[in-house]
């Protein structure tokens, strides 16, 4: 039953978009290789930033210095984030390790708990100007079958505190939906088995995704900038598709791009001027 209930509150914590409020954890025996309270950010942001390991559990989260550099308060307002969901995972490892242990005296079996571990990790994927664009990594197990990690984009404008909407970008959210559609259409036939045919793997996307419009406000929505070959520029928008998203856990994650060319008379004026170029595709996060 604890493994069950772990499993729920992992999914909160892969579906959720921001900190919830946590109750510090229960003092505990366990060895410690680093404080588990909140600090100030690191003078040197090197990986990681921050990394806790102990029997029951193994926690991390890395910060690029390239966001500290950015916006110190930004940078640590991820790093705060993650300090919570870190937290929670914390005491439930030592909770269930505690009790895995119990019950393997009692029965005379093998203790049913392995190690936990998640980290939290924010990458900067572009920057120009007041803009940064920031890919946040979430990596989770808890002694299932395999790990599991979630995918989130944050564009954050210097002096805001909300992250960029895709609506602020974007005003022909249609447009930008169908190009979506295609290149996951693409990518995933690339990752297709046997004689998969194109219009096989378009309805699976029309389906999963919907019409163009709903694919550009919802699933377009959580985005990432991409640097571009034209210097001050950006060059495209990539879409984060986390595993199970739009596929089995065994086709991992899809991080579609849309070129800036192809984003061109789709974008609101206050962003037209700011894509050009061809985008610099990094690797695809693991």
């Amino acid at each position: 039953m604890k493994r069950l209930l772990l499993s729920a509150s992992m999914a909160g914590l892969l579906l959720a978009a921001c900190a919830p409020e946590v109750e510090a954890p229960a003092e505990t025996s366990t060895a410690e290789t680093a404080s588990a309270d909140i600090a100030p950010l690191p003078s040197d942001l090197g990986s990681p930033t921050f990394e806790e390991i102990t029997e029951d559990y193994e926690i991390r989260t890395v910060v690029d210095p390239k966001i500290a550099a950015f916006d110190e308060a930004l940078a640590q307002s991820y790093f705060n984030l993650a300090q919570g969901y870190l937290d929670t995972l914390k005491e439930q490892a030592v909770s269930d390790s505690k009790t895995a242990a119990e019950e393997a005296a009692a029965n005379g079996t093998e203790s049913w708990f392995r190690q936990y571990s998640m980290e939290y990790r924010f990458e900067a994927t572009a920057q120009e100007g007041d803009i940064i664009s920031v890919l946040q990594n979430m990596y989770v197990y808890t002694g299932g079958a395999h790990p599991n990690y979630a995918l989130k984009g944050m564009v954050q404008q210097k002096g805001q505190v909300e992250p960029v909407a895709i609506g602020a970008v974007v005003a022909d959210a249609a447009g930008y939906g169908e190009r979506l559609k295609s290149h996951l259409t693409d990518e995933k036939l690339e990752r297709a088995y046997g004689d998969t045919s194109r219009d096989q793997i378009a309805a699976e996307v029309e389906e999963l995704l919907g019409d163009s419009q709903t694919a550009g406000t919802q699933w377009g929505a959580n985005f990432v900038l991409e640097p571009s070959t034209e210097a001050g520029k950006f060059g495209g928008i990539s879409v984060l598709f986390s595993p199970y998203d739009v596929g089995p856990y065994a086709e991992g994650a899809y991080v579609i791009t849309v070129p800036a060319s192809e984003l061109a008379g789709k974008l609101t004026p206050d962003w037209a001027t700011r894509f050009g170029g061809e985008p610099v595709l990094r690797a695809d996060p693991e």
